[in-house]
């Protein structure tokens, strides 16, 4: 689809952030900010991290870049949603949407959940290689969501040793396919201690799952805009492969039947390709 079609098809975007509108797990670029600055159409966010994670890699650096005006953010893997309002001298994030995974599956399938998660990162065949490191928490409840990282999820910003652990896991990961075994044996797991559930577990971003309900992911924010009167929603992701976190909107659109037309789906390899598709839409204001 050309970006002129793209440009007048298009009432909303909806973008994932990390490795989309990012670099993975590193700040928003001025190039990118001055591109959504430059939109002619609303936008949404529909992030996999949740808001601390995402206030030093997305929203400090939107303010700081000079972005000015209201958008809203579904954090979370999607479930969650935030009004995102960005006034001169600072921007404010009001929750008007929340969602909790433990009240909807119930304190004991809950519990059972994490059980499974904590035993399967046990098992020898899931331990680390001698040559990465565990640095953080490996299983991170975010409310809505579980994020499981097997080398850890540090709570601040990435150091240099948390860095290079990172960038050393991902050509390991690539190479071995751990994390598709691993998806695989949790799928298997979750659905023989909760038969009957409606949890989805994904890969999120280079080294890590998500885990939520289904309903309550990628394509939630996509819904939500057809529903609010959007005519035509563009999504814009880079884990649109077989297990990755936004394969739901795909699933989405695939559900419309003669209506999906109305939602369009691009796949990116990494947000310089974001940029350049935003660039050459017909953006003068």
């Amino acid at each position: 689809m050309t970006a002129e079609r793209l440009q007048s098809t298009t009432s909303a975007f909806a973008f994932d952030i990390d490795n989309t509108l990012t670099p993975p797990r590193q700040s928003l670029e001025r190039e990118m900010a001055d591109a959504l600055r430059c939109l002619k159409v609303p936008f949404v966010l529909a992030a996999g991290s949740d808001l601390p994670l995402l206030e030093h890699q997305f929203f400090g650096p939107l303010h700081g870049f000079g972005f000015r005006g209201v958008f809203d953010a579904f954090v979370c893997n999607g479930a969650t949603r935030y009004r995102c309002v960005y006034e001169d001298l600072q921007y404010r994030l009001e929750c008007t949407d929340d969602f909790i995974l433990e009240k909807e599956l119930g304190k004991e399938k809950y519990a059972r959940l994490l059980a499974v998660l904590r035993r399967s990162l046990d098992l020898d065949e899931f331990r680390l290689p001698s040559f990465l490191e565990l640095i953080g928490d490996q299983i991170v409840e975010r409310g809505s969501m579980i994020n499981v990282a097997p080398i850890g999820r540090p709570k601040a910003t990435l150091s240099a040793s948390a860095r290079a652990n990172r960038d050393a896991f991902v050509p390991f990961d690539q190479a071995s396919g751990y994390r598709e075994r691993l998806l695989a044996h949790l799928r298997r797991e979750v659905d023989r201690e909760l038969p009957g559930n409606n949890i989805f577990i994904t890969l999120g971003g280079q080294t890590s799952f998500d885990i939520g309900m289904r309903g309550r992911d990628k394509s939630f924010a996509v819904r939500q805009l057809l529903a609010e009167g959007a005519s035509h929603v563009t999504y814009v992701g880079d884990a649109l492969f077989p297990g990755g976190n936004d394969v739901a909107v795909l699933d989405y659109q695939a559900s419309l039947g003669p209506d999906r037309h109305k939602v369009t789906v691009v796949q990116v390899n990494g947000w310089r390709e974001t940029l350049s598709l935003l660039r050459n839409l017909p953006l003068s204001q």
